[in-house]
């Protein structure tokens, strides 16, 4: 699902080169480090508005609806491995189990070459001064325990969130510690299929395992926490090494890519609804899928509200996911309703008995309840789900 393995174009700014940027004392005016994962309009799109209480970093890609789309993330970055990693364990022929080393993928450091000041940087947050580390896990793995920090990867959070509620076991058993201080995440490899403008999701039965380092993206005056995907409250980790592994999967590609987004600055770039059945997929090794929202009466008279209802209740009664995400708003109009965040991506939790349909927001705050002809008006046509 990534557009490419070199260093992406961020701006003037520039991208983060690997080792320490240069301090000196931070000016008053940017003491406050901007969030840094706003994603850029296309031309064709009018500039949605800044909120109030949001941070600007939560825009969703435009889906064109076509199976080429599918190499803009992780697509079929786990079919294939550069020549000088660690070889598969099988034959050629057929799926294959891939390794690679995620060590600092690219980021956007936010540089002030006036001050000689990197906004961004790499640290080692999950190092206490006690001289202990975060634990990985404290009990099962919760949706709470995930938190979308200063980049526009809310899609990545918001599925990592989904399965570890759905599924923690599934969370458990994908990241794990390892002795000499690095972690291991291993993501099922996926089969795709499309019809109909929609895409099917399948693991093939292979695995790639990635080897993480500790090394993190910190805001340069909180070097004790990670900027990105963290934990909130809860003192764990998987959060932050589950999204570092996402952001390294670009380090298993064997073209030559140079000139794309890579790294977290690919995720920063946001998601689709094929990216996250793919992520359902990869996390579970189980079948996921995009289908559309209802819009028109079906052929025994119910409303597509009433259908949206009878399909979000059904697979939430499963135990499988379900992810939304809202439509944009155009140059001159207002906010969404009920505090909805346009271009952002939300989780499913749950639909009363009044038909209310309750959202988690990725970023731990603000979670918004709509009826179902709310959701129909103010999402994108199609959500993602498993099943």
């Amino acid at each position: 699902m990534t557009e490419g393995t070199g260093a992406g174009g961020m701006s003037e700014l520039g991208t983060a080169e690997r080792g320490a940027e240069a301090k000196a004392p931070l000016p008053d005016r940017v003491s406050e480090a901007p969030d840094t994962g706003h994603e850029p309009e296309a031309p064709e799109e009018p500039e949605a508005p800044d909120g109030p209480e949001q941070p600007d970093d939560l825009v969703e890609p435009e889906e064109p609806g076509e199976p080429e789309l599918e190499r803009a993330f992780l697509g079929d970055a786990f079919s294939k491995l550069r020549d000088t990693l660690v070889g598969p364990r099988e034959p050629a022929e057929g799926p294959v189990d891939r390794y690679a080393v995620v060590e600092r993928p690219d980021f956007n450091a936010m540089k002030i070459p006036d001050f000689d000041v990197s906004l961004f940087e790499y640290g080692k947050p999950l190092e206490r001064p006690d001289g202990q580390r975060t634990p990985l896990f404290d009990g099962s793995p919760r949706r709470e325990q995930t938190e979308q920090g200063k980049l526009g990867d809310c899609g990545v959070i918001a599925t990592m969130g989904a399965v570890a509620t759905h599924f923690p076991e599934a969370i458990s058993e994908c990241v794990k510690e390892n002795e000499d201080g690095t972690y291991e995440v291993t993501l099922h490899q996926v089969e795709k299929k499309y019809s109909g403008g929609l895409t099917q999701c399948e693991p093939n039965g292979a695995v790639t395992v990635l080897t993480i380092t500790p090394d993190l993206v910190v805001q340069y005056d909180q070097p004790g926490k990670p900027a990105y995907g963290r934990a909130g409250a809860e003192p764990v980790a998987w959060p932050s090494v589950l999204e570092k592994a996402f952001a390294g999967v670009d380090q298993t590609w064997e073209e030559d890519l140079s000139d794309k987004a890579s790294g977290y600055e690919r995720l920063d770039k946001g998601t689709r609804p094929s990216h996250r059945a793919e992520m359902l997929t990869q996390l579970t090794g189980r079948p996921a899928y995009t289908e559309d929202i209802p819009t028109q009466y079906d052929m025994n008279g119910v409303s597509p509200d009433r259908q949206l209802l009878s399909m979000f209740r059904e697979k939430l009664d499963a135990g499988c996911p379900i992810l939304i995400g809202t439509r944009k708003i155009g140059k001159d109009e207002g906010p969404l309703p009920k505090g909805l965040v346009d271009g952002h991506v939300y989780e499913v939790t749950g639909v009363d008995e009044r038909g209310l349909i309750q959202l988690r927001n990725p970023h731990n705050l603000n979670h918004p309840t709509l009826t179902a002809k709310e959701l129909r008006a103010n999402s994108r046509p199609d959500f993602t789900t498993m099943g």
